[in-house]
């Protein structure tokens, strides 16, 4: 098990990762016909690292998605070698005594015994936040996880978990787990989804140093809509639409064209170039979209890029 070392937001991902700052979510995958392939062309392509759930596939088939994601690792001979993001104690369960029998679950359905970094997938503002620490401790001390972060909590609770932590000896927080992306989420996709995409976030990441692992990192399709006048209407528009994102996924058009790639891939190396660790989700659905993805990873823009991509003030940069 390799614990997670925070990267620069330019330089290698946290150690066992692989090259690529990047974690492939599973929550899509309760099948392995429709997993493997996707697996495969990731692992092809060096990606190392997962991002799995407790809740992933909870609402068609409990576990399916840790139990596909360990058949494959298992079938590919590859369960020693892959990095593992797990999460759990998700609401109405967000208790501290919730925390190990459900990690101890997902170990089962996934048939390993440890993971690189756990992190709570929601908060519960009733628990005292040093709870939630002394138990994510303990299990960083016996082995069961290389080190603990927390996923759609809010700025100042993490602030309280550091404090806590380093107050009472205890292992810190290592990342945290929030919605980042080059278009703003207007209203949560989920209840209890937290983005992290304001100016007081990003000022504390990038004073503080923490590894941002961004879901959604990509604008969840958005960036691949036939025209971006389709955010107002469509399917995202309740959690996407305002006419800075429209004007943002066209912004992006433009770089991409530009520069040769694809719009997902400008708003992925977007994310991955901030001014703090990042080390984003992705989430593509079939071969090609992972190999789009793995090929922008490596990508990194300009502060005059990634400054003109979100705000449009000025010229497109052309380098």
């Amino acid at each position: 098990m390799s614990a997670a070392l925070p990267p620069s937001s330019s330089a290698a991902a946290p150690e066992g990762t692989g090259q690529l700052p990047v974690l492939l979510g599973t929550s899509a995958f309760g099948q392995n016909e429709r997993a493997f392939p996707v697996y495969d062309a990731y692992w092809e392509g060096g990606g190392r690292a997962f991002d799995t759930a407790w809740l992933y596939g909870h609402a068609y088939g409990p576990g399916c998605c840790e139990r596909t994601f360990g058949a494959w690792a298992k079938s590919r001979g590859v369960e020693d070698e892959v990095w593992v993001l797990a999460k759990g104690a998700h609401t109405p369960e967000c208790l501290p005594d919730r925390v190990e029998p459900q990690l101890a679950e997902s170990f089962e359905r996934m048939g390993r015994e440890s993971a690189a970094l756990y992190m709570l997938h929601r908060d519960n503002a009733e628990v005292p936040v040093g709870e939630f620490v002394s138990v994510l401790d303990g299990l960083v001390k016996r082995g069961l996880i290389g080190s603990y972060g927390m996923s759609n909590w809010p700025l100042d609770r993490v602030r309280e978990a550091v404090a806590y932590a380093r107050a009472h000896g205890l292992a810190e927080p290592a990342g945290v787990s929030n919605q980042f992306s080059l278009i703003d989420m207007v209203q949560p996709i989920y209840p209890g989804t937290i983005s992290a995409n304001d100016a007081a976030w990003r000022a504390w990441l990038a004073e503080g140093g923490m590894c941002l692992y961004p879901w959604a990192s990509q604008g969840r399709g958005a960036h691949a809509l036939a025209d971006p006048a389709e955010l107002q209407s469509g399917p995202l528009a309740e959690s996407w639409y305002s006419e800075a994102n429209v004007g943002r996924l066209h912004r992006a058009r433009r770089l991409a064209e530009h520069k040769g790639t694809s719009s997902t891939g400008i708003a992925l190396a977007w994310t991955l170039s901030q001014p703090f660790p990042v080390v984003a989700l992705i989430g593509p659905r079939q071969p090609e979209e992972v190999r789009d993805s793995l090929a922008a990873a490596s990508r990194r823009l300009t502060a005059q890029e990634c400054d003109w991509l979100e705000h449009g003030t000025g010229e497109m940069p052309v380098l």
